[in-house]
């Protein structure tokens, strides 16, 4: 079968007196593409893209493959290629499918100024064949295109400094992208002609490119040690008092990354002479503390933090917040509300926990939670009775998710740790006679001992922890105690049913015997109302919150217990 020919326009209208060839939306001259740098086959193909268009609104999230009328293209390319009596011969092209999705704060027009700088600078490396983008939908989300000589010409085009000011503008501009790459393959003579992914798979038309990132969840939370810093002052500098602040960073395939945090404006609370009256008003701080990041009036100074940072080209994306804790003690109701408050709008985003008395000891507590799936529904539903968590299977130890925490160094700060120079080993140091002298013995840090190690005295903070897991346990008890309450009203008022069923039944028995109108049977749902059985969230909260304190326990005798076994046998009677 002879391939079909099409009569095609004149397209050297788009070209200037030195071949060169509009091939963007940018039509300045710098954009434009130089034929004469190309051999046949791409001179023919950028010439047969003139004709790409669009076929599709949902362009945005349609397959690639039925996005653009390519048919079209490659009818134009084998006319070409006949008008020139050239020979086709197989070539491949690399294709780059841009999907983004920008947030209501962004300004279109800054996203057309970074991108035509960049497209003039990949143009200027050569090998850009074809360069197409739409308009963001309404929910913001947009595709742009890019056909490429080849995989190298690609990353040339993407190393300048104008591709390097866009990319480190995406995580401010964008609130998420994806970027696939295409292989477009020619056959000889232009008979057929293929469009797979890089590795070789066919695309399927059937299969919706949709943004990857939406299906990974959190793996781990990678943190700036800056932020760290931060949030470990506030949290010291509040203490006892509750301190809660916002995050903000970048999520990546899996790693939250974050970058930056502030705190929550606190509401200062009048204090009296009365002790009674100091340590209510210090529980309502907390209180007013814990709050915080569901208040209206800091939601409002956090969206304009924010936008500030984004002036500054500052990670703006709020990925969570982050509270203060005292020994563990922070699963209530408080945390559980403020972490569906930013999840319910974002999946991906964690609360970070920094337990001041325990980082007191010399080891850094910093620990990130998310709710889980099962318990997001439930609290949707807000039916937490002992039948609906039968069904769902959830208990308190499916409530949180926690995620693992690395630190991260900038590497400036990295340099300046290994460039800090070690401790001499003795008060005196000879002075080295020569460089190799340095050379041969460089100075090394001396081995500081530490008797701390040895200290068998139970550690305050054990005792302190006991006492907690003591209050959380009868804390369980009262709830257990009115669950079993409820349970004994139920069983009474079920009794007093059944009853009165057993005495209307014979009372229509009678009556039916007098040839009487029976009286109705399920009056006695107006006479008798069951009791409503009590949420079991808070009994839930607090058995997580025992077992928080259990592994603090575990954790705390674990060194103490080694000891013991050192040196029991100076501690047994002879």
């Amino acid at each position: 079968m002879s391939p079909e020919i099409v009569e095609i326009p004149d397209i050297t209208d788009g070209w200037d007196s030195d071949r060169r060839l509009i091939v963007s939306p940018y039509t300045e001259r710098e954009h434009l593409l130089d034929l004469d740098t190309l051999d046949v086959e791409n001179q023919l193909l950028a010439l047969a893209l003139v004709q790409l268009r669009c076929l599709r609104e949902d362009y945005a999230t349609a397959p690639y493959l039925e996005t653009f009328n390519w048919d079209e293209v490659i009818t134009a390319l084998r006319a070409l290629a006949l008008q020139r009596s050239h020979t086709w011969k197989e070539t491949s092209f690399f294709v780059v499918a841009f999907r983004s999705q920008i947030p209501p704060t962004t300004v279109y027009a800054d996203l057309g100024t970074l991108d035509k700088a960049a497209h003039a600078e990949a143009t200027a490396s050569g090998g850009f064949l074809k360069y197409w983008f739409g308009s963001p939908d309404e929910e913001g989300r947009n595709l742009a295109t890019c056909i490429w000589r080849s995989q190298d010409d690609a990353k040339k085009g993407g190393i300048g400094p104008a591709h390097r000011k866009a990319a480190g503008s995406a995580r401010n501009l964008y609130s998420s992208w994806k970027i696939d790459r295409h292989r477009l393959t020619i056959r000889d003579g232009i008979e057929n002609w293929d469009l797979t992914d890089w590795r070789g798979d066919p695309i399927r038309p059937s299969a919706i490119m949709v943004d990857a990132q939406k299906d990974v969840s959190v793996k781990s939370v990678q943190v700036e040690a800056l932020v760290v810093m931060k949030i470990v002052k506030h949290c010291s500098s509040s203490f006892p008092t509750t301190a809660t602040g916002s995050i903000v960073g970048m999520d990546t395939y899996g790693l939250l990354e974050i970058t930056n945090s502030f705190a929550f404006p606190t509401t200062e609370v009048a204090h009296t002479d009365s002790h009674q009256n100091s340590s209510s008003s210090s529980n309502d701080a907390s209180s007013l503390a814990s709050a915080a990041p569901r208040a209206k009036a800091n939601i409002a100074y956090q969206n304009e933090m924010i936008r500030h940072l984004k002036e500054v080209n500052v990670d703006a994306n709020n990925v969570g917040w982050y509270t203060s804790a005292t020994m563990g003690n922070f699963i209530n109701m408080s945390f559980i509300e403020n972490q569906y408050h930013y999840q319910k709008e974002n999946d991906k985003t964690v609360a970070l926990v920094h337990d001041v008395s325990r980082s007191s000891q010399g080891a850094l507590s910093l620990r990130a939670f998310r709710l889980s799936t099962d318990f997001m529904a439930a609290y949707k539903e807000g039916k937490f009775t002992t039948e609906i968590l039968t069904k769902s299977k959830l208990t308190f130890n499916n409530i949180l998710v926690e995620i693992p925490i690395i630190v991260h160094n900038s590497h400036l700060v990295t340099s300046f740790l290994h460039q800090i120079p070690a401790l001499p080993e003795t008060p005196e140091i000879p002075l080295p006679t020569s460089l190799d002298d340095i050379r041969r013995d460089p100075v090394r840090a001396s081995a500081h001992p530490s008797f701390d190690s040895l200290d068998l005295s139970i550690d305050p903070f054990l005792e302190k922890t006991c006492d907690l897991l003591l209050d959380s346990i009868e804390s369980h008890y009262t709830d257990l105690n009115n669950h079993q309450y409820y349970q004994r009203q139920l069983t009474r008022e079920q009794f007093k049913i059944t009853q009165w069923q057993t005495k209307r039944k014979a009372e229509n028995a009678a009556r039916v015997a007098a040839k009487q109108q029976p009286l109705p049977e399920d009056q006695w749902q107006t006479l008798f109302k069951l009791p409503q059985e009590p949420s079991r969230l808070e009994g839930m909260l607090n058995a997580r919150q025992v077992e928080q304190y259990s592994k603090q326990v575990d954790g705390f005798t674990a060194t103490i217990t080694s000891k013991m076994f050192a040196v029991r046998g100076n501690l047994l009677p002879e």
